[in-house]
């Protein structure tokens, strides 16, 4: 019952008026216009071509123009004018001036002829003294009278009007002649743009939304806010739009709730049968060629759709496709089509393509495609190739039908190609099943073919099948031993093959590297990488390498890894299949060693990108490592309420499919998150959710965000002991990832530990790595042990440098604590202006090293002024001109700027004043 109530509540906000947004420069110009014009000038004057009052607004259906006239009005009596409101129906023109009747007085008699008919409303509009704002809305539904008349009120002064209209529908004269005789202006409405119709949907909804609910919901909606209301108030509803963990997300099911229906119907009411059938067809096949859409359906209904706007063509020559203009017309042509009639449309779609001989992967897939929806009877070859360009397509669903209509149509027995193709089938399920989150399934169908898989002559088969088994037992349900042996099972299979089979080897290494042994990974599979063409496959090698490559990251190894990275590029061009993302693996483990080289200002542009760019991507898995990636950095960096948005959007991904427990990896950085902002009950419900979600699938690249999470949890609680020792512990725990283990010596510094072993240990690290973020934290300990202030100064310069604000903050307010102790005024009033202006560049968060007391260094508003000026590079001379100050007056500012901040020089000035803040916006 409370879940309900709740369900009802938030329906009840989405119903409620939503914000006035995005039509702000309308609304001023609108409102400009009234205010400016001469009203009162005479009707000569105007006639002529003067600008006028008022406007008329013209725009498509359901984008806010009727809202926006209603701001108007509601402004207007807000500065003491008359308003007066029509609202023109077509039921309302079938009688003579049926829409402005009630502007009259009860007790008027109707007059006998049109000019007493329109005194008597110029009369009725007068009566306050002064011209009216007239307000018409949907003025394309006035009869012929009362369009004359509002035309006849604006030439005389009587009324200010301001009318709106749909584009594109038939205006009476009367009203196109307002601005055509600049008796007003014509303002135009565009539909929301994707920014806009962001930011309204959020207003609307309230608290946080995850990014990409907003993105979908405003690419569905398309920029109209009628839609927009009635698709996010049906999806509250139906519980597909939903707040969880104080987020809104949406999982991107269009709910035709009946007033949406009503909503994108209205527009289609007006088509013919033909018409609506013609609309269907670009439904069901977009993007659909011209020639096979008319040969279909008539040309002529579809000329006539993309006349209405509901289609438009797409591309130039031989590739131009047919595609709606909004998608919820598509939605709604659909809901109305009959089941057999959507079957015919199908069949004819698909009979229409295989006639023109098209077999390409993607023609087979979409022909099958419609094939199968309709019931139509199919080889299990074409549903194999079908199935497996719908995998590559990340349409796991899909996949799952096609692999499940070729097994049934392939019934029992048959030849060996028949076997082999049920086989490959059912890898293709396991694929898509694995992709839907249902790993057991897909492991369950995959040992029920082992057997002759194992035994086939079907290398590629053979691979294939390696690899989802691989995925599935490994990532999906963390079975690294099962693993090991079905690769030991394979190998006995063929004899001579002793294990070392290179389609063996590069799985073998892959799981060394699972288990945190990436230098017994690398012996291994470095072999591979340096075989000749021909003797690995493509996949294998592929795996070699980003394997190699992954171990060494790991390692420290960064310069060797490169190398490895432009190969998998070089086979992204010339391989085939799985190898196509083989750049895209490379680019990926170069962000993630930038990560652990700590170089986050050069990666967190490149990675909002990447994530931006696959925000609407159909690869679930890619997308949330997206999200999550760009989310870590945010923490990394101190942006802790926009990181909250990313990970809550990798958390809804990877609920989807979760792989080599990314869930609970997403869940632990939340924990963090929450536990640095102060919220420690909220930390330990994160980090508890995260230990389910991994189960038994943990993953040493994991390690040190799993470990960070008990450890900011202690620090959230007030148990600095037990943090520092939870960081000791994470670091030995995976020894040989020598990048990770830096990262958590690192950490147990911060929270308090000052024994010598960290600095040893941290100091050894940086000696063998090929990066250089190790010898950072190996300095920074070591200056923090000796308390050397100016050694704690510089290390904060160089973590600022690298975007790393928070660790930045740290050591400056360390220096103050350094220099006090050792007597130094100067160092410490320095270094505290500096802690001061670090600060103010991240969220408010709390750490142990930021507890620290210090004294704030407050300089006078013109102390400031004058401090910023003379960083700049101002002379006393330019300072004193540009503040209309004295030249002795700016000498003693910056004496006493620069006694407070502890420096002698204008260039130690730029790095201790406090950022400056552009006006209207906060910190």
């Amino acid at each position: 019952m409370p879940e309900q109530a709740g369900t009802l509540g938030l329906e009840a906000r989405a119903r409620a008026p939503w914000p006035f947004a995005g039509r702000a420069e309308e609304f001023e110009i609108i409102t400009s216009a009234i205010t400016s014009s001469p009203i009162t000038s005479s009707p000569d004057d105007r006639a002529a071509g003067s600008p006028g009052s008022g406007a008329v607004l013209v725009a498509p259906a359901g984008v806010g123009k009727t809202r926006l006239l209603a701001e108007v009005r509601d402004w207007a009596e807000q500065q003491g004018m008359r308003t007066a409101t029509v609202i023109a129906t077509e039921a309302a023109a079938r009688t003579p001036y049926g829409a402005v009747l009630h502007l009259l007085p009860p007790d008027t008699v109707d007059p006998m002829d049109r000019t007493t008919w329109h005194a008597s409303f110029a009369a009725a509009l007068r009566g306050g003294g002064g011209p009216t704002l007239l307000v018409v809305d949907e003025a394309q539904h006035l009869d012929p009278g009362s369009a004359a008349l509002v035309l006849q009120l604006a030439i005389e002064g009587v009324a200010v009007p301001v009318v709106a209209v749909r584009r594109g529908e038939q205006v009476h004269d009367s009203i196109t002649a307002l601005w055509k005789n600049s008796l007003v202006l014509r303002v135009d409405l565009q539909p929301f743009s994707a920014t806009e119709m962001r930011a309204l949907i959020s207003q609307a909804l309230g608290g946080s939304v995850s990014s990409r609910a907003l993105t979908r919901l405003a690419a569905v909606c398309d920029g109209n806010v009628l839609y927009a209301r009635e698709l996010v108030v049906g999806a509250i509803q139906a519980g597909s739009l939903q707040q969880r963990d104080g987020i809104w997300t949406w999982d991107e099911q269009v709910v035709l709730a009946p007033r949406l229906v009503e909503a994108v119907g209205a527009r289609l009411t007006m088509l013919t049968e033909q018409q609506r059938e013609a609309l269907a067809v670009v439904a069901l096949g977009e993007p659909l060629p011209p020639q096979v859409a008319e040969a279909v359906v008539a040309p002529s209904a579809l000329a006539a759709l993309e006349e209405l706007g509901l289609i438009r063509t797409v591309g130039a020559d031989l590739s131009t496709v047919l595609r709606l203009a909004h998608p919820l017309h598509g939605e709604v042509a659909l809901s109305e089509l009959g089941g057999l009639a959507r079957r015919h449309l199908l069949t004819r779609l698909a009979d229409v393509v295989d006639h023109d001989g098209w077999r390409s992967d993607e023609s087979v897939f979409r022909t099958v495609s419609w094939r199968l929806e309709a019931g139509d009877p199919q080889s299990p070859h074409d549903l194999l190739r079908a199935a497996v360009r719908a995998n590559q397509a990340f349409d796991s669903q899909l996949a799952e039908r096609l692999a499940r209509a070729g097994l049934a149509s392939r019934g029992s027995g048959g030849s060996t190609e028949q076997q082999s193709v049920g086989e490959a089938l059912t890898v293709e399920l396991a694929l898509a099943l694995m992709r839907d989150n249902r790993h057991a399934e897909a492991h369950t169908l995959l040992e029920q073919v082992e057997d002759a898989v194992v035994a086939s002559a079907d290398r590629r088969l053979q691979d294939a099948y390696l690899d989802t088994r691989f995925w599935v037992c490994g990532l999906g349900l963390g079975h690294v031993d099962e693993v090991r042996h079905l690769l030991n099972r394979y190998a006995e299979a063929h004899p001579g093959a002793d294990g070392a089979e290179p389609g063996l080897t590069a799985y073998r290494a892959n799981l060394l590297l699972w288990e945190g042994r990436p230098a017994a990974a690398l012996a291994l599979a470095e072999p591979l990488v340096e075989a000749e063409r021909g003797e690995v496959s493509e996949l294998q090698r592929m795996l070699a390498l980003e394997t190699c490559s992954e171990a060494l990251v790991s390692l420290g190894l960064h310069i060797r890894a490169a190398r490895l990275w432009d190969q998998l590029r070089a086979m992204a061009v010339e391989g085939t299949g799985r190898a196509l993302s083989a750049g895209a693996e490379a680019d990926l483990q170069a962000l993630w060693a930038a990560q652990l080289d700590g170089r986050y200002d050069e990666i967190l542009p490149v990675v909002s990108t990447v994530r931006d760019r696959l925000e609407n991507s159909p690869d679930v898995v890619t997308r949330g490592l997206a999200s999550m990636a760009l989310g870590r950095i945010l923490v990394m960096t101190g942006q802790l309420a926009r990181a909250h948005g990313f990970l809550l959007d990798a958390v809804a991904d990877f609920r989807r499919v979760d792989l080599g427990g990314t869930l609970g990896w997403t869940m632990a950085i939340l924990s963090v998150t929450a536990a640095q902002t102060g919220r420690p009950e909220e930390a330990r419900r994160w980090r508890d959710q995260a230990r389910t979600a991994l189960g038994s699938t943990f993953n040493p690249r994991q390690a040190a965000d799993l470990a960070a999470a008990d450890v900011w949890l202690a620090v959230a609680e007030g148990d600095s002991t037990t943090a520092c020792s939870l960081a000791l512990e994470g670091a030995e725990h995976y020894p040989e990832l020598q990048l990770a283990r830096a990262w958590q010596l690192h950490l147990a510094v911060r929270v308090g530990e000052r024994g010598p072993r960290v600095a040893t240990a941290l100091r050894e690290i940086a000696d063998r790595a090929e990066c250089t973020y190790p010898a950072l934290l190996a300095d920074h300990v070591e200056s923090l042990r000796a308390g050397d202030g100016q050694g704690l100064e510089e290390v904060a310069e160089r973590f600022a440098e690298r975007g790393l604000v928070v660790l930045a903050a740290e050591a400056a307010t360390q220096a103050v604590t350094a220099h006090r102790a050792k007597g130094s005024t100067d160092g410490a009033r320095r270094a505290t202006a500096r802690a001061t202006s670090l600060t103010a560049q991240f969220d408010d968060l709390t750490t142990p090293a930021l507890e620290a007391p210090q004294e704030l260094v407050e300089l006078s508003r013109r102390e400031l002024d004058v401090a910023r000026l003379a960083a700049d590079g101002l002379t006393n001379a330019a300072i004193a001109d540009r503040l209309v100050v004295s030249v002795r007056t700016v000498e003693s500012h910056l004496y006493q700027a620069f006694a407070k901040l502890g420096v002698e020089r204008r260039t130690e000035l730029r790095s201790l004043l406090p950022a400056q803040v552009p006006p209207g916006r906060d910190r």
